[in-house]
C-alpha cells in the first residue's frame, strides 16, 4: 500500500486548491481498491484489512504494526470524525503527507525524500544505502 501511495505523492503536489473537491484518479483508484463494500466510504475495518495485506519488502507487515498504522491513518484521514473516510478526505491526507515529505519544498517528492519517508514509516531496509541527496 505504501509503495503506490508514496509513488502518487509527486502527482498530488501538482493539484491546485481550485481542484480540492475533484479527486485525483490515482487516489480514487487506491480508494476503490480499499472500499470493499463499494459504498463510497472507507471504514476502519476496510483500512485494517488493506494494511494487513500490505507487503513490506519481502515480508508481510507484523500484525501489531499493521493495526497501529491503520489506526493512525484512519484517525488522521477522518477529518470530520464521522467514522468513515471519503475520497476527498483521503486526498486531503495524501496532500498533507506530500507536503510533509517534500522537505526542500520544491513541489516534488524526490526519490531521496521518498526513501526517507519510507524509512520513517517502516524503518531502514537491511542493506539499503542511505540517501545521498539530490
Amino acid at each position: 500500500m505504501f509503495r503506490p501511495l508514496l509513488a502518487a505523492l509527486p502527482v498530488l503536489l501538482l493539484a491546485t486548491p481550485a481542484l480540492a473537491q475533484k479527486v485525483d484518479p490515482k487516489i480514487k483508484a487506491e480508494f476503490d481498491k480499499t472500499d470493499a463494500n463499494k459504498d463510497g466510504f472507507l471504514t476502519r475495518a476496510e483500512i485494517d484489512g488493506r494494511v494487513a495485506r500490505m507487503d513490506v519488502g519481502k515480508n508481510k507487515m507484523p500484525p501489531g504494526k499493521a493495526k497501529a498504522i491503520s489506526g493512525a491513518w484512519f484517525n488522521t484521514a477522518d477529518a470530520n470524525h464521522d467514522g468513515k473516510v471519503s475520497p476527498t478526505e483521503m486526498q486531503g491526507l495524501f496532500r498533507a503527507l506530500a507536503s510533509r515529505y517534500d522537505t526542500n519544498h520544491d513541489g516534488v517528492v524526490s526519490l531521496d525524500e521518498r526513501t526517507a519517508a519510507r524509512a520513517a514509516v517502516i524503518g531502514p531496509q537491511a542493506g539499503a544505502k542511505a540517501p545521498a541527496g539530490r
